[in-house]
């Protein structure tokens, strides 16, 4: 018969490393007073592919290493191991263990028979007193958050919480609650960002945007797309800047004070779910009911998703149908090349991130290198290459240097309202100065 200590110690330990799991911090903390509690939060990075690789005997070894290594660390710590690959120590802070010391510990190598593995690992350290009033759920909450947050850019980091962080992480609980109603009381709207041509500053077209008017501040993208997917209200936002884009089209068009180019076209993005998700037919009533031509519209679709079956094939019929096909934020990093040469697209639209850092001339000359292939492979297969990102002059000379003749940024204009840039539309002022 199990004894009621017995079932208490399967309720509060992990059975791997010994240590107390997620359960048991809550049951050891949850009541307590936390003021002066010192937590460093720590999240092995890469650890699904190191499973696949070294395999579960490996791994379970590697992470009773690293729990050795937390206890041993800050000996003054309770130690807990409250996920899979996520360890937590926690200690009055009048003892603080320095979480710079333990990067350094984990990258001696363990030893798994002949197997050696490196442990990289995300840490945030977080002192209670600096978020004061703030449950033992929220903490753990926001400290999850700090790495996933860094992950998204880099791995092997050490985060500081800080007013700031709690601040973005507020921002994102905000959006999490309101987003729902936002999308369903109509509070996402569009911008527009001029397309340009390099040479005589023409405008070619426009990208739509959208912006979420959440209280007295506008939201980008950013903040709201990785929610907005997980929910499925993307398909609804995207739809809304389809028939925004469509609209505005027809009134420039429509518009005898305007004088546009011949090549002059809309463009917007859609995301892999609303690509999957939308009906073409659906499209075609937008655009019947606002007279306005598919091959005017270019669709824009993130170089990273090509390779899925379903989205291949969709992007292959909206071509047919057709629209433009725009292959955005294109930098060759996915592998997508093959499926160049057989995908219908039309324009490669080159990541703003190509254009990044370049702020000396090794860095200039590197960057002509890497813009030179890409460009290069685009004009063997027919497309267009747009170049987004230019911000300043120097952007602008790689650009006209490799004769790219359509780009974007904030060296012509940023993204505006309606009104903002039909006034662009009518202005002589369109290039760099």
């Amino acid at each position: 018969m199990i004894e009621y200590e017995d079932l208490e110690k399967i309720a509060y330990t992990d059975m791997l490393t010994g240590l107390r799991n997620l359960s048991g911090l809550m049951r050891d903390y949850y009541a307590a007073d936390l003021r002066d509690v010192h937590f460093v939060y720590l999240d092995i990075d890469d650890f699904n592919k190191m499973t696949a690789i070294f395999g579960t005997d490996a791994i379970d070894d590697m992470l009773l290493k690293v729990a050795k290594t937390m206890k041993d660390y800050c000996g003054k710590a309770d130690v807990y191991r409250i996920g899979a690959d996520q360890f937590i120590t926690v200690s009055d802070s009048s003892y603080i263990c320095e979480p710079d010391q333990l990067h350094k510990i984990l990258k001696q190598p363990i030893k798994h028979y002949n197997v050696q593995i490196l442990v990289n690992a995300s840490i945030c350290v977080l002192h209670y007193n600096d978020f004061d009033g703030a449950s033992l759920e929220d903490v753990l909450k926001l400290m999850h958050f700090s790495i996933d947050e860094s992950k998204q850019k880099y791995r092997n980091a050490l985060i500081l919480a800080d007013d700031a962080l709690k601040a973005r992480f507020m921002d994102k609980k905000n959006i999490e609650l309101n987003i729902y109603e936002a999308v369903k009381e109509g509070h996402f709207f569009p911008k527009f960002k001029p397309f340009i041509d390099t040479f005589n500053g023409k405008v070619l077209g426009f990208e739509t945007v959208s912006r979420w008017q959440y209280e007295d501040r506008e939201i980008k993208p950013d903040k709201f797309l990785s929610i907005s997917e997980y929910t499925g209200l993307i398909y609804d936002i995207e739809m809304k800047m389809f028939e925004e884009t469509v609209k505005f089209f027809k009134e420039i068009e429509t518009d005898k004070k305007i004088k546009v180019h011949r090549r002059f076209n809309a463009s917007l993005n859609f995301s892999e779910y609303t690509l999957i998700r939308v009906k073409i037919d659906d499209l075609f009533t937008i655009l019947d009911k606002y007279q306005v031509f598919a091959k005017n519209i270019i669709i824009e679709i993130k170089e990273s998703i090509i390779t899925d079956p379903e989205a291949y094939n969709k992007i292959k019929k909206l071509h047919e149908a057709g629209f433009l096909i725009a292959l955005d934020e294109y930098s060759n990093n996915n592998s997508s090349l093959t499926y160049l040469v057989d995908l219908k697209v039309d324009i490669l639209k080159l990541d703003e991130s190509l254009l990044d850092n370049i702020d000396n001339d090794q860095e200039y000359t590197r960057m002509h290198s890497v813009y030179k292939f890409i460009v290069d492979i685009g004009r063997k297969l027919n497309l267009t290459v747009i170049s987004t990102g230019i911000n300043n002059k120097i952007h602008l000379k790689l650009v006209k240097d490799l004769e790219i003749n359509v780009g974007s940024g904030e060296c012509f204009s940023r993204a505006v309202k309606k009104n903002e840039f039909i006034s662009y539309l009518k202005s002589n002022q369109k290039v760099c100065s």
